[in-house]
């Protein structure tokens, strides 16, 4: 038989365990319930994120599809320019069929110059821009020197003749003006006294 002590002890260490297991339960349901919570959260989130996938994948498609339109219509744009040029090479042509050769050449050159006209007017709309050279200071960045030319009239640099044309298209260059310089004449004179200074 127990005493009274021993089942008052007894008593207060079962409802402090019984306490204690009743808080281990409730944090245990709070742990349960904010894990539910989390998985639902994360799952939103999953469904979200796949739902953003599947937008952006769109969007990417739609951005390739308007890309290739507005590809396919600069294409068409340029084509249905270059359609006069070809006009005008066909009107040249015929002009070789005529018997007279005064009026054959004289065809030929006007067709030639029409060509040349339409192309330059073609490219200057398209945004093309002529590099003005002859008589301006060389620039290496707008022209290429292929030839230099002894010349006292010219200062040393500046463009004599423009042996081809340089462009710039949206403020770049494309290509440089290939270009014949002026060149200062070496004289007696500055030959000897390029020689002292060495």
């Amino acid at each position: 038989m127990k005493s009274k002590k021993q089942e008052g002890t007894s008593s207060v260490n079962n409802n402090w365990a019984n306490v204690v297991l009743e808080e281990k339960l409730a944090e245990q349901e709070i742990l349960r319930q904010s894990l539910e919570e989390k998985k639902k959260q994360a799952e939103e989130y999953y469904e979200q994120l796949l739902r953003l996938k599947a937008e952006f994948e769109n969007y990417r498609k739609r951005v390739e599809k308007e890309k290739e339109k507005i590809y396919l219509h600069g294409k068409e744009m340029v084509l249905t320019k270059l359609l006069s040029l070809l006009d005008t090479l066909e009107q040249a042509e015929r002009s070789l069929q005529n018997k007279n050769e005064k009026l054959k050449i004289e065809g030929i050159v006007s067709g030639i110059k029409l060509i040349v006209l339409d192309l330059h007017n073609f490219l200057k709309n398209e945004g093309l821009k002529i590099i003005e050279s002859v008589g301006k200071k060389f620039d290496p960045h707008f022209h290429e020197v292929v030839e230099q030319e002894e010349n006292e009239e010219k200062e040393e640099g500046i463009i004599l003749a423009e042996l081809q044309k340089g462009y710039i298209f949206q403020e770049r260059v494309i290509r440089p003006a290939k270009v014949k310089i002026a060149k200062a004449r070496i004289t007696a004179d500055k030959k000897i006294e390029s020689d002292e200074r060495r």
